[in-house]
């Protein structure tokens, strides 16, 4: 128990520690350093503009934990993103590019992003709500191996004057890197979505070969 409380001490304060410095920090900063150290490109897609200069943070939902002993999932913490938030020049479209990058296993996400569609009664099927793609389409798009997008039911949210009513999330994958995409629609936007889709391609791939830290790690792991 006292374990338990010690880690949840440690992220509560490294999260804290990072929202204070991100309320100074310009989000382009924050993102290109993170995806140059994960060895990914993200440009701002064509017909885009930057929406707001700081750290944009979403939170949506909870996390779920399951208690073996009870048999049921309890509600943990808020998940969500923070980082670059774009928006279309029509307005109809915002994309948030996460900062959070690599070594996160998108498994978790996906399973924490049903629960919480399925307010935490595990009975939901991953086929039903999320598409995932793979093979050379996604590689020639991305330099990715894997695109999973899922629809998350959201409460209508004006920014801009402009009301956003669906919102999408995107994980593309290659190995244990992964990069976390947020897309908020409106109405109108939502019938175009496959469009706003497409903007991504040349604004965002993968490197070829691993970042240094994985080099690293690897051969740490050898030595």
């Amino acid at each position: 128990m006292k374990t338990r409380i010690f880690f949840l001490w440690i992220i509560i304060t490294l999260g804290s520690i990072f929202y204070a410095s991100a309320q100074v920090l310009p989000a382009v900063e924050v993102v290109n350093e993170a995806s140059e150290k994960h060895g990914v490109i993200q440009r701002i897609p064509r017909n885009f503009h930057i929406a707001q200069k700081l750290i944009y943070f979403w939170k949506y939902g909870h996390s779920w934990r399951f208690d073996p002993l009870k048999g049921e999932w309890k509600q943990w913490a808020k998940t969500g993103a923070a980082g670059l938030l774009l928006q279309s020049d029509d307005r109809q479209c915002e994309l948030l590019y996460s900062a959070f990058l690599g070594g996160i296993n998108h498994r978790s996400w996906i399973k924490n992003d049903l629960l919480n569609i399925s307010q935490g009664r595990d009975s939901i099927r991953f086929e039903d709500h999320v598409q995932a793609f793979g093979g050379r389409k996604v590689k020639r798009r991305f330099g990715a191996d894997s695109m999973f997008l899922l629809e998350l039911p959201i409460e209508p949210m004006e920014q801009d004057s402009a009301v956003y009513t669906h919102c999408l999330r995107m994980y593309l994958t290659k190995g244990e890197r992964l990069i976390d995409f947020i897309w908020f629609f409106t109405d109108e936007g939502y019938e175009r979505r496959e469009e706003y889709l497409r903007v991504l391609d040349g604004a965002v791939y993968y490197k070829r070969g691993e970042p240094k830290w994985m080099i690293r790690r690897k051969k740490a792991q050898n030595d």
